[in-house]
C-alpha cells in the first residue's frame, strides 16, 4: 500500500495491518526486517527534512523508549538515525509518503474479528493504555487516539 525509501538502507512498507521495516543487507551486516502490528504503535512522528538535516517517521510501541528530542536544533533527527523504529529521508516526495503512512496508521481499525487477543475487551485494552499512559509511556493524545480506534469512533 504505501513504500518508503529513506536513507541508510532502510526502508518501510505498509500493508495491511503492519508496519514492515528494512534495513538492506549491507558489507559488515545481514539484512534485516522487522513488522510491526499497527494495532501496536502508539504514535508516529514526521519530521519534514529541512536545507541541513533530513527529515524522519518514527513508530514509537507500547513499551518502547521514550524520546523526546523535539528541542535539539536536529528535531531529533540524530537520535532517528540510531532508532531502529525510524526511517531517515531527505526529499520531499518522501516526507508526503510518510504524511500518508502517518494518517494510514492513526486512523487504521482493526474489524472485531481481528482485535489484539481472544477474551480481551476493548475496555481491557483501554485499561492497559490507562496504565501506560499513567506511566509516562504513552501521552494523553496517543491514549486518546487508541481509545477511540478501540471504541470504534
Amino acid at each position: 500500500m504505501f513504500t518508503l525509501e529513506g536513507r541508510q538502507g532502510k526502508t518501510v512498507f505498509v500493508e495491511g495491518s503492519a508496519v514492515k521495516l528494512i534495513k538492506r543487507r549491507s558489507l559488515l551486516a545481514s539484512q534485516r526486517e522487522k513488522t510491526i502490528p499497527i494495532r501496536n504503535i502508539t504514535s508516529v512522528e514526521v519530521k519534514k527534512p529541512g536545507a541541513l538535516v533530513a527529515g524522519f517517521i518514527q513508530f514509537s510501541i507500547a513499551g518502547g523508549a521514550v524520546r523526546d528530542s523535539s528541542f535539539k536544533i536536529t528535531g531529533g533527527t540524530f537520535d532517528a538515525v540510531q532508532d531502529e523504529n525510524s526511517v531517515v529521508f531527505a526529499d520531499k516526495a518522501a516526507y508526503e509518503v510518510a504524511l500518508q503512512i502517518k494518517e494510514y496508521v492513526e486512523n487504521y481499525k482493526e474489524t472485531p474479528s481481528s482485535v489484539t487477543e481472544p477474551g480481551l475487551s476493548a475496555a481491557d485494552e483501554i485499561l492497559k493504555l490507562k496504565v501506560l499512559m499513567d506511566q509516562g509511556i504513552i501521552s494523553a493524545e496517543e491514549f486518546n487516539t487508541k481509545k477511540r480506534q478501540l471504541l470504534g469512533i
